[in-house]
């Protein structure tokens, strides 16, 4: 039903990179973790998704986005 990544955070805040998506309430779901935020969209609609918007922004640079099947495989080889 929902498609999920984790956006890993470099050099930034969670609070202060939340405040850069403009999600679709309709579509998405975001919030702030430790060092991280989370997100989630609805996979009926993920064209209507604005996830790509933060693509365009100087703080993506920050970032490295996994989907949560890619993150939970990391987290498993680590332990």
């Amino acid at each position: 039903k929902y498609y999920s990544d984790v956006i890993f955070l470099i050099d930034v805040t969670a609070d202060e990179a939340y405040k850069a998506f403009e999600p679709n309430p309709e579509v998405d779901a975001v919030w702030p973790g430790t060092g991280v935020i989370y997100h989630r969209r609805l996979i009926a609609q993920l064209t209507k998704s604005r996830m790509s918007k933060i693509i365009g922004k100087p703080i993506y640079k920050r970032m490295t986005i996994r989907s949560w099947n890619t993150t939970t495989k990391l987290l498993s080889l680590m332990k």
